[in-house]
């Protein structure tokens, strides 16, 4: 059957001008190849040929130094197969492309354990196993800039403005053709308090690996569309740090075997699975914010915490209990920004939470009033402090497998020694 009559996912193959097919490294950066659309059935049966290193590449697109990766290892392929992302069909060049999302194995097609989506799969898996279901929603924030447009969105705060919002309708609209195809649900466009800032809701999702898929592919596509309408699109924690900064909340809660939810019956393992969110906090920050500007973010009296604290419809803590209807008791995690890795940052937070019910941990009293006041623990304030937490963490030794930890450990000490060298402007 000719190439172009196949349909997946939806997607009709006719007219598409060529194939982006690629793996999202450790930082969530896309790499990969652009190839013809003929070789649509090989990459979907096959996979492509990927260096295994590339899953361990800076944020600047450089080889971690010393890595085993490398040279060590002759530099050796991995196979970069489909394992079930969405296929998304992009409009945003001349002709129609399709992106395909891979995950990085070894060639005889076992699982690499230095893959992100590997391990959040494992991590899901074992969730199932526990016939448990973690629901999560995200509210998803990033700035348009433009040196050309005269629109006030992109040149002063419009905090929930309408018009704003309609004097982008068309890269709305763009958005919207992008996750019809995820599969995921806008349930609101904001225009928040930075410049030409914009929060995007995404309905909850029980299926969190294909989250974490649509996050990084949502991320990828803005970032082409932006640039091919003669704007950009900032993924910074801090664009502006006069301004607020870029947030990645995830509303957590946790479904039984009958799908009912388990917090709104338990209190007890309610308050015990926020326990355990605060228990991992300290050394999981530097997942949470991963490169060195990543701290601008945390700043007293942003919004942003700086804090490990939760409290009831607070949002001065890292965790906040919404007001909600029973059905929809959840938790809300402040903490992480836009430039984490949602393979990563999900990974964690459902392994910590389940260890937080497993062993009945119990949180410090909530928090009533100013948390940026409060007698609390701080998060670590730069990420050669969150690095070195993490990497002396029993629970992120239990947590995450050992190669993984170790790729991730390497790429962020190359990106603190760039950064403290003075090369990190330089490669802004």
């Amino acid at each position: 059957m000719p190439v172009e009559n196949f349909k997946i996912n939806n997607l009709d193959l006719a007219g598409i001008d060529h194939i982006q097919a690629g793996i999202f490294d450790i930082n969530g950066v896309m790499r990969g190849k652009r190839l013809p659309v003929s070789s649509y059935q090989k990459i979907i049966n096959k996979g492509i040929q990927i260096p295994l290193s590339a899953q361990n590449i800076d944020i600047f697109g450089g080889d971690i130094q010393n890595s085993k990766f490398v040279f060590e290892t002759g530099d050796k392929d991995g196979t970069a197969r489909w394992q079930g992302a969405s296929l998304v069909k992009l409009l945003h060049l001349a002709q129609p492309i399709l992106l395909i999302p891979l995950g990085l194995t070894h060639q005889n097609g076992s699982s690499f354990a230095g893959c992100p989506r590997a391990y959040l799969k494992s991590v899901m898996d074992m969730l199932k196993k526990n016939k448990r279901t973690v629901k999560c929603g995200i509210e998803l924030e990033f700035c348009l800039t433009s040196d050309n447009s005269e629109l006030k969105i992109l040149s002063q705060p419009q905090s929930l403005s309408l018009l704003a919002l309609d004097s982008i309708d068309q890269f709305l609209r763009d958005i919207q053709q992008i996750t019809n195809q995820l599969g995921i649900t806008i349930e609101s466009a904001l225009s928040e308090a930075g410049i030409g800032q914009i929060e995007l809701v995404l309905a909850p999702q029980t299926d969190l690996v294909q989250l974490a898929d649509a996050i990084l592919i949502l991320k990828h596509s803005l970032l082409a569309y932006a640039q091919a309408k003669g704007m950009s699109v900032s993924f910074k924690a801090k664009p502006n740090k006069h301004l607020s900064g870029n947030g990645m909340h995830c509303h957590l809660s946790i479904e039984d075997s009958n799908l009912e939810n388990l917090f709104a019956k338990d209190e007890v393992s309610f308050k015990a699975a926020i326990a355990g969110i605060l228990n991992i906090l300290t050394p999981a920050t530097a997942v949470l914010a991963p490169l060195p500007e990543s701290y601008d973010r945390f700043q007293e009296n942003s919004h942003a915490p700086t804090n490990i604290g939760w409290g009831y419809d607070n949002r001065t803590v890292a965790v906040r209990v919404p007001q909600s209807p029973p059905e929809a008791k959840r938790f809300e995690l402040r903490v992480a920004g836009i430039d984490c890795n949602p393979y990563l940052l999900f990974g964690i937070l459902v392994s910590s939470m389940i260890d937080g019910i497993n062993t009945m941990l119990v949180p410090p009293p909530p928090v009533s009033g100013n948390g940026y006041e409060a007698e609390l623990d701080r998060l670590p304030t730069d990420l050669a402090t969150a690095i070195s937490l993490f990497e002396k963490s029993r629970k992120i030794h239990d947590f995450m497998p050992e190669t993984l930890r170790q790729m991730y450990v390497a790429t962020k000490n190359q990106e603190i020694r760039i950064a403290l060298s003075g090369e990190f402007d330089e490669k802004k």
